[in-house]
């Protein structure tokens, strides 16, 4: 969004509160000056922070004046995960309470403004659906390519559903154009779905860019889960990459990315395995690696260390843990070490990982050459 279309909203923005009840600007600040520094409160809030004067503040919150809840809203732009808790608390109550002295204008032109904290924008437009769905729904045409993550998501699903009525040409554009803008696993897990239906055959691992190509080493010792502390010679030498001649190459034909470390070396408990990939990114900066593992794992690009997990057979869900990293342009060299250890229940079986390399909101950045293209 351009200075001048921000300037336009924020005029508009203040118009609004303004009009409402015919408030002057000085009255304005009074109005809005308290329980903004009720939303902050709320937003900065820790484990450390005293429950009771956390509850009193929310309490606060949900009684203030229609004029002061969208600028209490961009309190979420700083807020810890648990003061968007308490924020989003004090806020629902009171937009609840004032009913239909929320304008809808104004929310909208709040939720339209990429600008603004994505969470409040979230919480916006849910109370815009309640007023004006009507004006949500159209609101949604423009949010395709949102920073928002959850009006992103809407705006896909409101794409998906114009498809139904369309004859299957048309539909198959609309799918393509939905995938292009979904972020959400399951969301671009269903529409490759639909499109393979009806012709289009594309591999959810690619198009989710999980990193597939690897050269694996042999097992290293994991006794009482000793490895993961200790550095073996893939490490040892680090940021100097290890010679990987005698590894051996894995590409990995599951649909979500997943590298069998059982199926590559053989199946084994107690022990741990180097994985080396390399991968090229588009240009220099930084980027986030996700990876997912039932195992523990840690991650080095270009000899750097970014993420550790000494967790054991919790989850291997996708994205299960997200760290950023700097990246050259071109080719960079990242290092998985995934660590199985001795239980033995059919659940702790799996020694696997899948990785992926993506911006800020899960768009797949990095690329690898296909074996063929290799030469």
């Amino acid at each position: 969004m351009n200075r001048i279309a921000s300037c336009c909203i924020a005029s508009f923005l203040l118009a609004s509160l303004l009009a409402i009840g015919g408030t002057s600007r000085a009255a304005l600040a009074a109005e809005v000056g308290e329980p903004r520094a009720q939303a902050e409160f709320l937003a900065l809030a820790t484990a450390a922070t005293p429950q009771a004067d956390l509850a009193a503040a929310a309490d606060r919150l949900a009684a203030i004046p229609a004029a002061a809840v969208i600028p209490a809203l961009d309190a979420f732009a700083a807020a810890t995960p648990g003061g968007a808790n308490w924020l989003r608390s004090g806020l629902d109550r009171a937009a609840s309470r004032l009913g239909g002295e929320l304008a809808p204008a104004a929310l909208a032109a709040f939720v339209a403004d990429p600008t603004r904290p994505p969470r409040g924008r979230v919480l916006a437009f849910s109370w815009l659906q309640e007023r004006a769905p009507d004006a949500a729904a159209t609101l949604l045409d423009g949010l395709l390519d949102d920073p928002a993550l959850d009006l992103r998501r809407e705006a896909v699903e409101r794409l998906l559903e114009s498809a139904a009525s369309q004859p299957d040409a048309a539909a198959r554009d609309i799918h393509r154009q939905a995938l292009a803008a979904a972020r959400d696993v399951d969301q671009v897990e269903r529409i490759v779905g639909w499109l393979a239906e009806h012709g289009d055959k594309l591999d959810v691992a690619d198009v989710l860019g999980f990193v597939r190509q690897w050269r694996v080493s042999d097992a290293f010792d994991n006794a009482g889960g000793a490895g993961f502390a200790m550095s073996y010679p893939p490490e040892s030498a680090l940021p100097s990459l290890p010679d990987t001649t005698a590894w051996t190459p894995v590409a990995s034909t599951d649909r979500q990315g997943a590298i069998d470390l059982n199926a590559a070396i053989v199946k084994k408990k107690g022990v741990l395995a180097y994985a080396l990939a390399e991968v090229e990114m588009p240009v220099a900066g930084p980027a986030e690696v996700r990876i997912g593992s039932p195992c523990a794992v840690s991650v080095w690009v270009n000899g750097l260390p970014v993420m550790s997990h000494e967790i054991y057979h919790a989850s291997d869900t996708i994205d299960q843990y997200v760290a950023a990293a700097e990246f050259r342009s071109g080719v960079n060299s990242v290092l998985v070490k995934c660590c199985q250890n001795e239980q033995t229940q059919p659940w702790a079986e799996d020694w696997k990982f899948q990785l992926r390399i993506t911006d800020a909101l899960g768009k797949p950045l990095a690329t690898q050459p296909r074996p063929e293209q290799k030469r």
